[in-house]
């Protein structure tokens, strides 16, 4: 006869509280980010007796200490499989947190250069053109001179929804710097990407950035550069840098301050 009380000394101890109650046992102690309920219900005897075979064997040849056993055995698997579902939703919003700029509604440095490379193997793989614009913030070391840093938060911010505004939502978008945007136009020719940059620049002419009261004078530069197949994206960043600075003159360029939260 099958020996059960291993099994349900083994019960008692796997009850923990599932991930994120808070309870003793819990990893995180916060709160699951998952509308799946506090856990699966457990099994019950009955399940096993009304079903006909468990694990290819019929229930006729289980004993009851057999059925109470799986039982115990079945529920931990449930159990485990509801924990790795929540795992895999963790880790999911982890790594959108990893890619995601620590205040503005925009990529990360580190993952737009992924979709840089990205857009570099497309264009390798399909042979379609693909451009990066970059926009600038002119006269954001003014700003932080004159207003401080919070100022300068505050035209990133309005300058990036003013960029989205612009685009498409797909369309990748990542802060490179200090007031510094970039862009990916995936299967776009120059004349797409110049015209976004015009759209850009004329939206941010017509806009009034204001601080704390203050009027504060930005503009918006641009400049373009075409993703080759074979291209890196530090070298992609720098042939549009070239180009921005050639459009707007030599006084133009991205800020040498500090990056913030990047």
């Amino acid at each position: 006869m099958a020996e059960i009380r291993e099994v349900q000394a083994y019960g008692r101890i796997a009850a923990y509280g599932t991930p994120g109650d808070g309870q003793p046992g819990s990893q995180t102690g916060r709160q699951p980010e998952s509308k799946a309920g506090a856990g699966p219900k457990p099994r019950e005897p009955r399940q096993i007796r009304d079903t006909a075979r468990v694990l290819g064997i019929p229930v006729a040849e289980y004993t009851p200490r057999v059925q109470e056993a799986l039982t115990l055995i079945l529920g931990e698997i449930d159990k485990l499989r509801w924990e790795l579902e929540i795992c895999h939703k963790h880790q999911t919003h982890i790594l959108d947190l990893a890619d995601a700029h620590a205040y503005l509604p925009v990529l990360n440095r580190r993952a737009f250069e992924r979709e840089l490379s990205r857009a570099s193997a497309q264009v390798d793989r399909t042979g379609d053109e693909a451009w990066l614009l970059t926009v600038i913030a002119g006269g954001i070391e003014a700003v932080r001179r004159n207003a401080g840093l919070g100022a300068v938060e505050f035209v990133e911010k309005k300058l990036a929804d003013l960029i989205k505004g612009e685009l498409s939502g797909a369309t990748p978008i990542g802060a490179l710097g200090s007031a510094e945007f970039g862009i990916v136009l995936g299967a776009s020719d120059r004349k797409h990407a110049e015209d976004a940059g015009t759209r850009i620049a004329g939206r941010a002419r017509e806009t009034v950035f204001e601080y704390a009261g203050e009027s504060l004078a930005v503009s918006a530069h641009w400049g373009i550069a075409a993703i080759a197949a074979t291209s890196a994206p530090g070298q992609v960043h720098q042939a549009a840098d070239a180009d921005l600075r050639a459009r707007a003159g030599p006084s133009t360029g991205p800020s040498t301050g500090p990056s913030t939260g990047t």
